[in-house]
């Protein structure tokens, strides 16, 4: 069983209390018992004084007498007294009858009466044979020179009864201080342990819990509350690189989740420890990433071997495509001094788009610009080497350069429009617009176009409807559309201009012819920049293939959208959908 810090003081003070006592009593044991000896041979010697000056004054010619005043002696002492002659023979003694004395051995040789005889007093511990006991002695001289030895004694066991005595009331004294010991060490430890439980309990929820609020409350002014202090201390500073790390790990967060690059940090392994939301996003993560490997996450074998190149080499990067998607990815990969790496993939897809647009948007845009310049070019070098003295041939070059160059100037008109609509500025103010007024102003625009193709143009527009639009930006819409229906139908066709309301508060254009319509394959391209369903014939009719780009574009900016369908008469039917006024 372990125990605590209130046990090990607890045991700790018991055991310095009980070795302390047991030496101490060992030791006051000791000296008590030389003591109480001392005590006893000094009260021997007392009675053998007394004994001495009795003799000396009753003096030793009356022996039975003598003896009478010996056991006299001997009673009121307690002890045994003795009175033996310079030649060893005993007179008197207080334990013997008289007329037993004689059969007394002759005392000479005992070792405390030689010891008085030589020494002037004597003391022995030793085996009586008179008495059949263990006694102590003690002998002085009588007379001048020693006319005998006065001898007093006790018997060992009541020398040993009083040591016992006294090391019984050691021993009582030993026990009750051991018991004082116990109270004072549990009192002890309790008093010190309860500050050092409080000092591991707040470090245990310090380590543990992160409890950093928490505060201890020791006012001791000893090491405890130094300790105290001190861990109150180190607990606000942990508070403090708390909330920092949480505020930097807030903002991390923050800044990681709000890039729009895919952010994916690997470690040494290839094995993946972070992705971001727009990595999820971007990638289409659906499974949990976190501890497989990269090339389990993301199946895209080149991203793999950059990582792995990165590992060797250092910073590398590389543009790669997604398996089975026409998205685009840069990707970077940067390696970490710490170890592992953090890959940044950048989606180019609309990037590339654009460049592709671009270079299709140059393309077609010479494309459309080299065959009017090249006609242009010819009917002036054909009108400088000659043809220009001939009337009539003079005026079919000039008319066909004059038609080329509207042509150009429609081309570039256009493309400046969409310019303005692309970059914002195309100013687009929406307003209240009355839809009949606003479609009948623009067919008035475009009617002669029509009238030289005998084409008939319908308007079934309720006079109370208001639109949601840009007066402008609207008309020129519906002139687009207009010009395409009548461009691309036959002669003697028909138009219709409509308007359909919804119960969204959306209201739809429509205009619809009774031309060839478009084939299923060039739906969906209608809108693009430049392109044309029947190349040659466009050409033909001055089309510069930006008329429904424009009309998308605008209705975009408009909040509306465009679409094209086919119509019933087996014509096309264009609609924009707008909002309603109010």
């Amino acid at each position: 069983m372990r125990l605590g810090v209130r046990g090990k003081l607890f045991a700790a003070v018991v055991c310095l209390f009980i070795i302390a006592g047991l030496s101490a009593g060992a030791l006051l044991t000791r000296l008590l018992g030389k003591a109480t000896a001392s005590r006893l041979e000094a009260e021997l010697f007392g009675h053998a004084k007394v004994a001495t000056l009795l003799v000396e004054r009753e003096g030793t010619a009356d022996a039975e007498k003598l003896h009478g005043l010996v056991k006299s002696l001997g009673a009121a002492t307690n002890s045994r007294i003795t009175i033996v002659d310079s030649s060893g023979v005993v007179l008197a003694d207080s334990t013997v009858a008289y007329a037993q004395l004689k059969g007394l051995d002759n005392h000479a040789h005992r070792p405390e009466v030689r010891a008085a005889m030589k020494a002037g007093q004597g003391i022995a511990y030793r085996y009586s044979t008179t008495t059949q006991s263990n006694r102590l002695y003690v002998a002085l001289p009588f007379g001048a020179p020693p006319h005998g030895i006065v001898r007093s004694s006790l018997t060992i066991p009541k020398v040993k009864e009083a040591i016992y005595e006294l090391r019984a009331s050691v021993i009582e004294a030993g026990l009750l201080a051991l018991l004082l010991a116990i109270i004072t060490a549990a009192v002890v430890s309790h008093l010190a342990a309860r500050p050092l439980s409080a000092l591991v309990e707040h470090a245990r929820r310090l380590a543990l819990l992160g409890k950093t609020g928490e505060r201890l409350h020791i006012s001791s002014a000893d090491e405890l509350g130094g300790l105290a202090s001190s861990l109150n201390q180190l607990s606000d500073q942990i508070e403090r690189h708390f909330a920092t790390l949480a505020s930097e790990r807030d903002r991390f967060e923050a800044v990681l989740e709000g890039m729009s690059e895919a952010v994916v940090a690997i470690d040494e392994d290839l094995r993946v420890v972070l992705v971001n939301q727009a990595a999820v996003q971007l990638l289409g993560l659906s499974a949990e990433p976190m501890g497989k490997t990269l090339l389990e996450v993301i199946r895209v074998p080149a991203l793999f071997e950059l990582a792995r190149a990165s590992a060797q080499h250092g910073d590398n990067t590389a543009e790669l495509e997604l398996p089975g998607t026409s998205s685009r990815f840069l990707a970077r990969a940067r390696r970490q001094r710490s170890g592992g790496q953090v890959i940044v993939l950048l989606d180019v897809t609309y990037l590339r788009r654009l460049e592709t647009i671009r270079r299709d948007f140059v393309a077609n845009v010479s494309h459309e610009l080299r065959t009017p310049i090249s006609v242009i070019r010819a009917n002036t070098e054909t009108l400088l080497s000659g043809a220009m003295d001939d009337p009539l041939a003079a005026r079919r070059f000039l008319e066909s350069s004059l038609s080329h160059s509207e042509r150009i100037t429609r081309l570039i008109a256009d493309l400046l429009d969409i310019s303005r609509i692309e970059s914002g500025n195309y100013e687009i103010e929406l307003q209240s617009l009355p839809a009949a007024l606003a479609i009948r102003r623009a067919i008035a625009a475009i009617e002669p176009k029509a009238a030289q193709r005998s084409i008939s143009l319908t308007v079934e527009v309720p006079e109370d409807l208001e639109l949601l639009a840009d007066p402008r930006a609207f008309e020129q819409v519906v002139v687009n559309l207009l010009d395409n229906a009548i461009k691309y139908n036959h002669e003697g066709g028909r138009v219709v201009a409509r308007v359909r309301l919804f119960e969204n508060a959306l209201v739809r254009l429509e205009i619809e012819d009774d031309g060839p319509g478009v084939p299923p394959a060039h739906r969906d391209r209608l809108f693009e920049r430049f392109y044309r369903v029947d190349t040659g014939r466009s050409r033909a009719m001055g089309g510069t293939g930006l008329g429904l780009a424009i009309v998308k574009h605008l209705s975009t900016a408009m909040g509306g959208r465009v679409g094209m369908e086919p119509a019933l008469s087996g014509g096309c039917l264009f609609w924009v959908e707008l909002r309603r006024a109010g």
